[in-house]
């Protein structure tokens, strides 16, 4: 398990990365809820470890996701809300174990929706509370970049949600937004990232159409794939 000096380094080390990659609008917790601290808690480290798994760092996110499943509850937590952690942990726990940027992407993924099935058991309706907002306007390689980090994170927030709009949005998005453009800082040939462009299109054809949790987990997990390999410079 790492320490804090320690997440505060590699944070600080991938600060500008993750400022376009790993960006998340956190929605407005309930005020009053005992849980409101812990979910703040729960949603950062995973951001944090959706991020990792996105840019191709696997050990990183293997060690945000061991302190995901090792947060303790809050002392105000209700013991049946903390039971509903369990998946949660469970999966965190295996995804400390991924071997791959394949398998930390899959994982990730698998998080969300653990995410997405305690609020709906909950009735929270976290998904209505998220913002949708737009890409940022075309011109630079950069601003495409974010706008496709938008797209991929409307996926994520249409998994924890759950909410149907907003995975749809994000799907939508990805297809637009797929298409890679030219001098990308990824030291690969134009041919492959084309090809990359291609892969996402078509992952996004399929997460208009994935309408089952497993499946979306699962497309989920090859689009963040897709992304890792583009951002580790080794297609497959």
């Amino acid at each position: 398990m790492r320490t804090w000096t320690t997440r505060a380094g590699a944070v600080a080390g991938a600060a500008v990365s993750l400022l376009l990659w790993a960006c998340a609008t956190r929605p407005e917790p309930y005020q009053g809820s005992p849980s409101r601290g812990q979910m703040i808690t729960h949603f950062d480290l995973a951001v944090e470890a959706r991020g990792y798994a996105i840019q191709g760092d696997v050990d990183a996110f293997r060690d945000a996701v061991d302190d995901l499943a090792e947060l303790q509850p809050a002392d105000d937590l209700p013991a049946e809300l903390w039971l509903q952690f369990g998946p949660m942990r469970y999966e965190a726990r295996a995804g400390a174990r991924a071997g791959s940027r394949e398998d930390a992407a899959l994982a990730s993924a698998r998080i969300a929706e653990t995410c997405g099935d305690c609020h709906r058991a909950n009735e929270v309706g976290l998904g209505d509370r998220f913002t949708i907002g737009g890409p940022p306007p075309p011109g630079t390689t950069a601003r495409h970049m974010a706008g496709l980090a938008w797209a991929s994170r409307l996926l994520w927030d249409g998994l924890i949600g759950p909410s149907d709009r907003t995975w749809s949005v994000g799907a939508e998005g990805l297809r637009e937004l797929g298409v890679l453009p030219d001098g990308l800082p990824a030291g690969i040939p134009a041919g492959d990232v084309r090809v990359a462009g291609v892969r996402l299109q078509q992952l996004a054809d399929r997460a208009l159409l994935a309408f089952e949790a497993e499946d979306r987990i699962g497309v989920l997990g090859e689009i963040w794939t897709t992304c890792a390999d583009c951002h580790a410079g080794v297609m497959r």
